[in-house]
């Protein structure tokens, strides 16, 4: 799904600690090109995961801390949401923060917040490629200012041939 020479540049934006979003489509493979980079991560290091279904899977040997939202109960209450994961993740003085899935403002607002503090993020987001990803966070309804973009480092764009049912790393574009 991705060249050695890709795979290779990927490894060391991990290891210098830079923020990736890997975006594409439904099934187009970003949850499992997040899961393959993961054992890239140094095992010395604290790593946070917020998901609503727990798909990330770290290997044993590392410092992780799985965190899931809750739906609330029938009267209303004990919702965690993913702004709430987000926001006390923070607290837990991570190294490396993964999001499952971006979607809403509140929580690309946390995620930039936390890149902008020191941390490196990761995470996956709906969207065909790159500038389709820049468009939708800088435009109405997310509309994130576009010079807090200046944290993320790289977008990895996975691409799902429904056709041969291939799924390929389409694109890795380094945002300057």
């Amino acid at each position: 799904t991705i060249s050695s020479e890709a795979a290779a540049f990927l490894w060391l934006a991990i290891e210098f600690e830079l923020s990736i979003l890997i975006t594409g489509g439904a099934a187009s493979g970003k949850t499992s090109m997040l899961n393959a980079l993961m054992p890239f991560m140094p095992a010395n290091q604290r790593i946070i995961t917020m998901e609503d279904t727990r798909e990330l899977n770290l290997p044993s040997y590392m410092h992780w801390v799985p965190l899931t939202t809750r739906p609330p109960t029938p009267r209303g209450e004990g919702e965690v949401s993913m702004l709430d994961l987000m926001e006390n993740s923070l607290r837990m003085r991570p190294d490396r923060i993964i999001v499952g899935e971006v979607r809403a403002k509140e929580e690309t607002e946390v995620m930039f917040e936390a890149m902008h503090t020191g941390h490196s993020c990761y995470g996956t987001f709906h969207a065909l490629e790159a500038q389709e990803v820049l468009d939708r966070i800088t435009s109405p309804p997310m509309n994130i200012p576009p010079i807090v973009t200046g944290s993320l480092h790289l977008i990895v764009t996975q691409y799902l041939n429904r056709r041969l049912g291939h799924r390929r790393t389409l694109e890795v574009v380094e945002l300057i």
